[in-house]
């Protein structure tokens, strides 16, 4: 069984978001040869630019609150604040260190149990012809296409492809595409995680 997943798994996994324990039970299940994740290299490399745009906001925020507690600190009533505001940077800066490394191991887990989709001239072509058909953004139509792509050369039995991003994918045009090699959709991981529990259980030994 192919399961396709692409940046948002990335980072739920790696940030421990809502649905991270089910992406840890499906890093398992490859590892133990259960089913076969594969990853988009795409989609390996964007939750990096992800975080990078994120801690540069926090960045930005930690400076105008300390500019404008600076300011507010020069009136009795506020002196404390700069102290309260160093806190708050503190936890913001930690925080984005965590998620860094999160992201480190998960991208190390990702290489050692996926089977990861390389950038071609092919792929960029079909994401292009995405791109002139569908509004999806040219991140997506690479995501999009990588699975195609791969789809249409692998020919697996059995495919999945679960994606928490449903506002571009779970739309009946991408589900046609996506059906066309027999590979089902889901919005989530924890969805997907049920559906595959019930195939290896019905499939047994």
């Amino acid at each position: 069984m192919n399961v396709y997943i692409e940046s948002n798994f990335v980072l739920e996994h790696a940030l421990e978001q809502e649905q991270c324990e089910s992406c840890e039970q499906l890093i398992r299940l490859a590892s133990a040869g259960s089913i076969r994740l594969v990853i988009p290299a795409f989609s390996l490399a964007e939750p990096h630019m992800a975080l990078l745009r994120k801690k540069q906001e926090r960045n930005k925020l930690i400076g105008e609150l300390q500019r404008h507690l600076s300011e507010l600190g020069r009136s009795r009533p506020y002196r404390e604040a700069p102290g309260e505001i160093s806190e708050l940077a503190g936890v913001l800066i930690r925080s984005a260190e965590r998620e860094r490394g999160g992201l480190e191991r998960t991208v190390e887990q990702l290489l050692e149990t996926a089977d990861v989709i390389p950038l071609t001239a092919d792929i960029f072509h079909q994401a292009s012809s995405i791109q002139d058909v569908r509004d999806m953004s040219a991140q997506d139509s690479i995501v999009l296409a990588s699975i195609v792509v791969h789809l249409a050369e692998t020919k697996p039995a059995e495919s999945c492809h679960l994606n928490r991003n449903t506002k571009d994918f779970d739309d009946p045009e991408v589900r046609y595409i996506l059906d066309e090699f027999g590979c089902k959709f889901f919005g989530g991981f924890d969805e997907g995680l049920r559906y595959l529990d019930i195939k290896l259980r019905t499939k047994g030994p």
